[in-house]
């Protein structure tokens, strides 16, 4: 079954806000071309990319200037995300949870 990735900010512009990534990709940086746009200014223009693989979620740095972090740990290549990682890019922190698509009301999920 499909799950969702929900990230909630816990630091820096996005704190208290939750983000539903639903997408096979989701591209995050800081040009108004991006599907997840963070204003801060450690965030390249291509910053990363959230995607699904397998039902699996994986962040990809997509620079390699990029900050990208999962429970501290820097990111060089591809990493998954599991229940309550913590993903830091630039400044800001996101809590991650998983969810199931079936769970999900239609046009429930926020869209940044």
């Amino acid at each position: 079954m499909a799950r969702a990735l929900a990230l909630l900010g816990v630091s820096g512009s996005r704190v208290g806000e939750t983000t539903v990534v639903t997408g096979r990709s989701t591209i995050i940086g800081s040009t108004p071309g991006c599907d997840m746009i963070l204003l801060d200014r450690l965030i390249l223009p291509l910053h990363a990319e959230l995607r699904t693989i397998l039902d699996r979620w994986f962040i990809v740095p997509l620079d390699p200037r990029a900050t990208v972090f999962v429970n501290g740990e820097p990111v060089t290549s591809q990493q998954r995300i599991e229940e309550g990682s913590m993903i830091t890019l630039g400044t800001v922190t996101f809590k991650a949870s998983l969810e199931s698509l079936a769970e999900r009301q239609v046009g429930g999920g926020s869209r940044w």
